[in-house]
Parts: C-alpha cells; structure tokens; sequence
C-alpha cells in the first residue's frame, strides 16, 4: 500500500463511501444510496452509504472534501474514497452483499466495514479472498489512516471468496473495538504496517485475557491488553497484578479499577519488580 494526500486520492475517485453514524453532521440532501440488504431493511442507520461525486454539484462536493479534511495526525477523515466505473446504485447492491458475515460458530455479524477506523483492521483480519470479494468492481480503494490516505492494491487479485470466517479471523474481527480502544492508550505509531503489528499483538493480548485469566469485563480486557503490550510477558505474575486478576473473575471491572488506582509511585515499583523478575528468570 501506499500513502497519498487527500488532494490526490479525490482526483483519482469516483465515489465516497461513508458509515451512517459517522456522518451525522453532514448535508441531508444529497444524493445517498443506501448500502441495504434485502435482509436488513429496518437497519438502515446502522449501515453504509455511498455518494457519486459527478453527481454532486460544486458546492456539495467542497462540502464532502472540506467534510473529509483533518487537521490532527492523530485524526481520520470519517469517510473511504473508491475507484469504479459502477453507478452509485450498481456499488451500493455490490457492497450490501458484503454487510453481514459469518463467524465460526455460524452466527451473523454485522461488518462495519465503510467505518475507516474497522475496515484498516479487515486488512489484516480478513484473507486476500474475502478483501477481493469486497473489492469487486472497484479499481481503487482508498482508506484513510492518521492524516494520509492509503490505497488498497492487489498485484495479483485472487478469486472472491465470501464464506464462514474460522476461529482465530471471528475471534479478530469481535476484538477491533478493543484493539482500537487499547491502541488508543498506547504510544502513537504513524506506520500502518507496524501499526498492523501492534494490532494483532494486541490482539493476542486480549485472547489471553479472555481465554486464560476467564476476564469478561471489557474493561478489564482492555487494561490487560494494555499492561502485556507495555510491560511484556509475565508482567501478570506480579502479585499485585495477579491478586487484581483473581478477584476480576467474581468481581468484573476489578482490574481496570484496582490498576487505575495505583499511584505513579506504585506504577514504578510494579515495573522494577517486573523487570527484577524477567531477569531472575533468564538462564544464567
């Protein structure tokens, strides 16, 4: 992938694709085609929609690209840009088909993907099928990430594929709240494939929360997810830590609360007691 300014990804697109929560404040009237599937027509406000920009007079359009303009390198613009020779109305019936999946267990989950702060995960989440199926009829596909713009390529498009996500992909794609909650707290990385990596480290973070410390809260999950990816490994063994994680499991919310409440002073004792273990570990 690689990153352009805005300037040059409008140029280049044809339409913009937005998520219906995330556009609340811009104009009413202009010409929406609604991302719907049969299935879902009382969902409309939870889903996406797509505009033709030569269908947008002068005005409209300064008003999408100024809508689309941020100023902070920490902020996404709240919209993609696309490529395609499609009509507005031949995208909107393409991409309805692609508004629920399926996950391991064989339940349906809405997919956000016209969200940019969802679809940059889908990256990593989702194979190279999936993604082309996403893709299909669209040349271009830009996503915005920190204050640039990043265009989705293929040097060799596979064949579309649309089926049951597995384990590990539905485990993923239920955790991008999270990961983005997490990654919120974290050191900013302006990198998208490092930022790839801490996702999915991130990500390993929350399945252990989950899977071996029995945490439910998601608010503990986050904590935990935070502490591993500032502290590293073993950094649960510490008893004060581990004390906090035990009484999550009767109590939920416990962790996020107990490790909130530690004072600076506290917070430099446990990483000097962490770090005086890791080494005590180390073969000598």
């Amino acid at each position: 992938m690689q990153s352009q300014t805005l300037s040059d990804v409008w140029s280049a697109s044809t339409h913009v694709l937005v998520d219906r929560l995330l556009v609340r404040d811009w104009e009413t009237d202009l010409p929406w085609r609604d991302v719907v599937p049969d299935s879902l027509p009382n969902e409309l406000h939870l889903l996406p929609a797509v505009l033709q920009l030569d269908q947008l007079d002068e005005a409209q359009r300064q008003h999408v690209r100024q809508q689309l303009a941020v100023e902070g390198a920490s902020e996404v613009a709240p919209a993609m840009l696309i490529g395609s020779e499609l009509s507005a109305d031949a995208l909107a019936r393409q991409l309805a088909r692609h508004v629920v999946i399926t996950l391991a267990d064989d339940s349906r989950a809405l997919l956000r993907f016209a969200d940019p702060s969802v679809f940059v995960h889908l990256l990593w989440v989702l194979p190279l099928p999936y993604l082309a199926s996403l893709c299909d009829g669209v040349e271009r596909w830009s996503v915005p990430f920190r204050s640039l713009w990043w265009e989705l390529e293929f040097s060799e498009r596979p064949e579309g594929e649309w089926n049951r996500l597995d384990e590990a992909q539905s485990v993923a794609l239920t955790h991008v709240g999270l990961i983005n909650d997490v990654l919120a707290s974290l050191p900013d990385i302006s990198d998208l494939k490092q930022w790839w990596r801490r996702s999915q480290e991130v990500n390993e973070w929350l399945k252990l929360a989950e899977e071996e410390c029995d945490l439910t809260n998601p608010s503990d999950c986050v904590a935990f997810a935070r502490h591993g990816a500032l502290l590293g490994e073993g950094f649960s063994r510490h008893p004060k830590l581990a004390s906090s994680l035990r009484a999550a499991i009767a109590t939920p919310g416990h962790y996020a609360q107990a490790t909130a409440s530690l004072s600076e002073r506290e917070w430099r004792g446990v990483i000097a007691d962490i770090e005086r273990m890791n080494r005590e570990r180390e073969p000598s």
